[in-house]
């Protein structure tokens, strides 16, 4: 859901100073309530991305990408395949999107193709669900993906048989992954963040 900054509640100049300091700590943590509440997957959604200011992107457990107008609430267009998604990524570079599944391949699709041309891609290495992605933000041809296998791989998608290098080892499966300049980012279910550096 698109998320508001209204807030709810209020407070009485009438009450007692405790009550102040304790409703205004309640205060502090500010519930939001969604501007905009987008329903169409058939199961849980395990990932989303801004494509721009108002185009989403979301992956599915139903093996599904969904791609959202939020100025027209609607979903514009979705692609099938067969397996569960569990990641999304956008890259503006390339402007393709890269997916990890469960079924341990990571795959890329072109928005702009017809159908039947819609897979980019695929790429392999992992040998476990892959539980993120993530573009490189200077680069239309790389990227980094985790995994259950407790791998982060580093990807040139012009060669897709193939990772170019393994960038970190993790004790147990990887959830997260985010690559920022110069630094790439993981997070395990071993509570363990790894932090790399790539040029």
């Amino acid at each position: 859901a698109v998320v508001s900054t209204q807030s709810t509640g209020s407070t009485s100049l009438d009450e007692p100073d405790e009550d102040k300091k304790r409703k205004k700590k309640k205060k502090d943590a500010v519930l939001r309530t969604p501007l905009l509440t987008l329903g169409g997957h058939a199961h849980a959604i395990t990932g989303c991305t801004w494509q721009d200011n108002s185009q989403i992107i979301t992956v599915s457990q139903d093996a599904s990408v969904k791609f959202w107008d939020t100025q027209l609430m609607t979903c514009t267009k979705t692609i099938s395949i067969n397996t569960a998604l569990q990641a999304v990524s956008w890259s503006d570079r390339s402007r393709l999107v890269a997916t990890g599944a469960s079924d341990k391949f990571v795959r890329l699709f072109d928005p702009r193709g017809v159908s039947g041309a819609l897979v980019h891609s695929t790429l392999f290495g992992h040998e476990l669900w892959v539980s993120d992605v993530c573009w490189s933000p200077v680069s239309e041809f790389e990227l980094v993906t985790g995994s259950y296998d407790n791998s982060v791989l580093l990807w040139d998608t012009r060669n897709p048989r193939s990772f170019v290098q393994r960038i970190s080892k993790h004790e147990d499966k990887v959830l997260s992954v985010f690559w920022k300049e110069g630094h790439i980012a993981s997070g395990g279910a071993e509570s363990k963040i790894h932090l790399s550096t790539f040029k």
